[in-house]
């Protein structure tokens, strides 16, 4: 039996976010849900399945996840895009939505959160006060979902062939990413991908943030626009000043492991630091 593949209509938020929990954000979500039952007084979707507001589930399946993020930047670097950075806290909001679509059976409608009760979905939260519980000060937000793909592959290759969950892939305002899978008895799978971008964040990723590498030298892509940057290893003294460029070749230390490798940049009296990992495999070569 072949199983059934469905897409949500992307969810899509640019410009200024205002603070919002669920039960009583503002409906933002740039398509609108059907009229369910209004959620009780007080009611949080972020509590009754994790304990805590902004509490996710463990992973189920943190490799897939990863190859999500990866077959995403190279459809970015494609389109001439700058690749995007794992965040934690997206990780975290994706994982936890698709969980809840699969624990209380259902898949959107609009992206916004829901609960059931009695037979009923009950409306929530908004989906960007979900998203805002796990990652704060975002201006800039979206998501994909995607429900019966057996893969990260077809989950990817069904999302570039919608336009609207295109356009969130190949969106040049989003800097950072994180993807949640949950296996589903009805439908098999549930995949989440949100997107965001933070005022003063300026992500560091290594190699289209590939998991791993068995080669020294690596690229990466710095965001931001800066006079001039200055690079280490692992938490070790600073190479000198030079002057900026977004995709600076960098090589890392002689070690095998997880290699950690931070820049730090400088316009003016304005410096900010910022890193990514990825784990070296020299006997793989």
């Amino acid at each position: 039996m072949t199983l059934a593949r469905r897409l949500g209509l992307p969810a899509l938020l640019a410009g200024a976010l205002v603070a919002a929990s669920c039960g009583s954000a503002p409906n933002q979500a740039s398509v609108p849900a059907p009229p369910p039952a209004t959620a009780p007084a007080g009611g949080t979707a972020l509590t009754h399945d994790t304990g805590g507001s902004g509490t996710a589930p463990a992973p189920t399946n943190a490799a897939w996840e990863q190859q999500v993020i990866e077959l995403v930047n190279q459809q970015r670097r494609a389109n001439g895009l700058p690749p995007l950075k794992q965040e934690p806290s997206l990780t975290d909001a994706a994982r936890w939505y698709a969980k809840d679509m699969v624990d209380d059976d259902y898949f959107g409608p609009g992206h916004d959160t829901y609960d059931r009760s009695g037979g009923r979905l009950v409306r929530a939260c908004a989906w960007s006060a979900r998203i805002g519980a796990f990652y704060p000060g975002g201006n800039a937000l979206g998501e994909n979902i995607g429900q019966g793909y057996s893969s990260p592959q077809e989950a990817v290759t069904g999302w570039m062939a919608s336009s609207g969950h295109r356009a969130n892939i190949l969106n040049g305002d989003f800097r950072e990413t994180g993807v949640g899978y949950h296996p589903s008895a009805s439908d098999g799978h549930c995949w989440v991908q949100d997107f965001g971008r933070r005022s003063g964040a300026y992500p560091v990723v290594i190699n289209d943030e590939a998991a791993s590498t068995d080669d020294r030298l690596v690229n990466l892509y710095v965001y931001g626009s800066w006079s001039e940057i200055r690079i280490r290893n692992d938490g070790d003294a600073f190479s000198p000043w030079q002057p900026f460029t977004h995709t600076p070749a960098w090589t890392l230390a002689d070690v095998d492991g997880p290699r950690t490798v931070d820049v730090e940049m400088r316009s003016g009296s304005t410096t900010v630091t910022a890193g990514d990992t990825i784990a070296l495999s020299l006997s793989r070569r």
